[in-house]
């Protein structure tokens, strides 16, 4: 397997694992709301990271989803859909993370954040073709 499949599979593979940890912080007799939106966040992070990678575009490091989005955008314009609904996981990259000051995520917002995450998932695996059948580089 070629490095890019690669790098591609483990950020795909990393964002699926941030997906499954959100939706299983919401299965708790006590949601842990934060943890479900910062998870959320990262989902999209790799996501987007992993289809730029596969373009062969190099991004700094940034938890920035509506700068991702527009880079993505440039390569695949349909990306302009999720701009407005992707940026609002930004604010839960650090703010949750830390004691003060600490923004509060309701269980709506921790869901909305999920279903945010995961279309934005889901988009980029359709994008993308299938990475076993790519030319060995």
């Amino acid at each position: 397997m070629s490095p890019k499949v690669e790098l591609v599979k483990e950020w795909l593979t990393l964002a699926d694992d941030d997906l499954r940890i959100a939706e299983l912080a919401m299965k708790d007799s006590e949601p842990v709301c934060w943890a479900a939106a910062f998870h959320c966040q990262q989902a999209a992070e790799k996501s987007l990271k992993a289809f730029l990678a596969y373009h062969d575009h190099h991004v700094e490091k940034t938890h920035d989803i509506e700068f991702l989005l527009g880079l993505c955008k440039r390569i695949l314009p349909e990306m302009e859909g999720y701009i407005e609904k992707g940026s609002i996981l930004t604010d839960y990259a650090m703010d949750s993370r830390y004691p003060a000051p600490r923004v509060e995520v309701t269980q709506q917002q921790a869901k909305e954040a999920i279903e945010i995450a995961r279309s934005i998932y889901e988009f980029i695996l359709k994008s993308l073709p299938d990475l076993e059948k790519l030319p060995q580089e």
